[in-house]
């Protein structure tokens, strides 16, 4: 067995924090400039990643990184598309395959945590949601409402159909309900960051392609996945 190593890009940006804050300040953008781009959306946009510090990018690289290994390790259809330089930030884009079974709804969530879960395990801290309803953490949320009222994947009541068309009313005021959907997302998570944990070394690879290249797509995409599912470790379960 292979000694494992500690991943190149996690332990230069643990080790010089204070360094990377000081670059983002150094090489960002003047005050000036800054209001100038606020004031002008098209410019706004299309500066988009020069406004962002490089511990910033670091963030985003493994938080992307995380989400596509957990997408490989648990089957989870085919992704197109990975990148950390969209206007509204970064993704991973795909398509899901096989049936929607309670077993590969739960792979949908401990993916859609990943994130998360990997900025807490290598960055060491975690940064807040965008609140929008398309964040990762409404995204989970959702289809773990669903799952619970109407997928029929719950404990209680699994053939009543409940379909809601506001969820955040019914999670504030079912409280055994919204138990039993943050009980889906705690476990899911419980995963997610163990599942980090024992493929670090796969998404520090694919965070430091990130860093470098911005997006993954095509040819170059498939090639660099690839060699990310080498460094995939089997787990059991």
């Amino acid at each position: 067995m292979k000694k494992r190593h500690t991943p190149r890009v996690s332990r230069q940006h643990r080790s010089k924090k204070t360094r990377a804050v000081e670059a983002a300040g150094d090489s960002g953008i003047s005050a000036e400039r800054a209001a100038d781009a606020v004031g002008n959306a098209d410019s706004f946009l299309g500066n988009a990643m020069l406004l962002r510090s490089p511990q910033l990018q670091f963030r985003m690289a493994v938080h992307e990184a995380a989400h596509a290994v957990a997408r490989l390790h648990l089957d989870l259809g085919t992704i197109v598309k990975i990148t950390i330089e969209a206007p509204e930030g970064g993704y991973v884009a795909g398509t899901m395959s096989g049936e929607q079974t309670e077993a590969m709804l739960t792979g949908v969530l401990i993916a859609a945590l990943a994130g998360r879960a990997a900025e807490e395990v290598i960055v060491g801290s975690v940064a807040a949601g965008s609140g929008s309803e398309s964040c990762d953490l409404a995204a989970a949320t959702a289809l773990a409402f669903d799952m619970e009222t109407v997928m029929g994947f719950s404990r209680k009541w699994p053939l009543l159909y409940r379909k809601v068309e506001d969820r955040a009313s019914m999670l504030a005021t079912d409280h055994e309900l919204a138990t039993r959907v943050n009980a889906r997302l705690e476990s899911a998570y419980a995963v997610a960051r163990k599942m980090v944990v024992n493929q670090e070394i796969a998404i520090d690879f694919l965070g430091e392609i990130l860093l470098e290249r911005k997006t993954l797509v095509g040819d170059e995409l498939d090639a660099v996945l690839q060699q990310v599912k080498q460094r995939i470790v089997a787990t059991p379960g």
